[in-house]
């Protein structure tokens, strides 16, 4: 193994898989759910499953959700110092959330303590597994002995490489909790239709389409599968999923059935990410697998 320069820090909305997270030493910051009154720590004392559960009966009373503070920040950033690693932290679109400032707010803080410490944060401009997948690479890359500069060209690349898609039976919940962005133009047809909603470069929402029916929603985005990845080029999958993992499956099917597919990362949509996307919601993110770094 060669020498590792850096550390990589991330949090829930990652929706990185318990035992990947582990196995690349990802530190992971728990988001805050706020529901019923009490305060809870994604996967400490709040499940996905119970934000999911709870919306079922509360849609006009949404949960709040709330990033990391500053402090946590410092504090895990500071601790990787201290072992002599660099920090890279990689998050959430910057327009949905405020990890990334908390984030950058932490660094300036060690800067100014220690302006030799170095630290870097990456706004994916991506959501879920698309931060995700971006984490995982960039430990891939710690792995190999890369610096931070060859790693953020790497994730920057891989980037714009990435094809999103969700659906689910509604916008309502994106709606309510004010993160529809562009995917406003569907709102008057909510009930009417599945809407399939993407993430542009900027890292905000928008309609990418609509269908009648989940099967047709599928094909649609099959469809824009196609147009992206023109070539028939083997691809990388996650795959995510909020109470709706049967319909995943079904979802996962039909793009096996259209394209040759090397590694799929399947994760449950996290508790924060839940409370905006609601149950039901089931999404892809492709990518072209030579793109990947392979750590045989």
């Amino acid at each position: 193994m060669k020498d590792i320069k850096f550390c990589v820090v991330t949090d829930t909305t990652s929706d990185i898989p318990e035992e990947i997270a582990k196995n690349y030493d990802i530190k992971i910051i728990s988001y805050y759910v706020h529901m019923n009154g009490k305060e809870f720590k994604e996967n400490e004392n709040i499940k996905p499953e119970d934000v999911w559960n709870y919306l079922k009966n509360n849609v006009n009373h949404l949960p709040k959700t709330a990033c990391p503070g500053v402090g946590e920040y410092y504090n895990i950033f500071k601790s990787i110092l201290e072992k002599g690693k660099e920090v890279l932290s990689i998050h959430i679109t910057s327009w949905g959330s405020g990890a990334y400032q908390s984030a950058c707010n932490a660094k300036d803080i060690i800067k100014n303590e220690n302006p030799l410490a170095n630290i870097e944060v990456f706004d994916t401009k991506t959501v879920s597994l698309g931060t995700g997948i971006l984490a995982i690479e960039a430990a891939k890359a710690a792995l190999k002995g890369w610096n931070i500069s060859e790693t953020l060209e790497h994730l920057k690349n891989l980037r714009k490489n990435f094809f999103q898609a969700l659906t689910n039976d509604t916008l309502k919940y994106l709606a309510a909790g004010g993160r529809i962005g562009k995917a406003k133009t569907l709102l008057a047809e909510v009930l009417k239709i599945n809407p399939i909603i993407s993430i542009d470069e900027e890292g905000i929402i928008f309609a990418l389409d609509k269908a009648i029916g989940r099967l047709k929603a599928y094909q649609k985005i099959i469809d824009h599968m196609e147009e992206f990845f023109k070539n028939k080029i083997p691809l990388n999958l996650g795959l995510i999923h909020a109470q709706a993992y049967e319909e995943l499956e079904k979802l996962k099917i039909e793009i096996f059935k259209h394209f040759e597919i090397k590694n799929v990362i399947m994760s449950k949509l996290g508790a924060a990410l839940s409370v905006h996307a609601g149950p039901g919601t089931v999404g892809v993110l492709a990518y072209p697998s030579h793109l990947s770094i392979n750590n045989k």
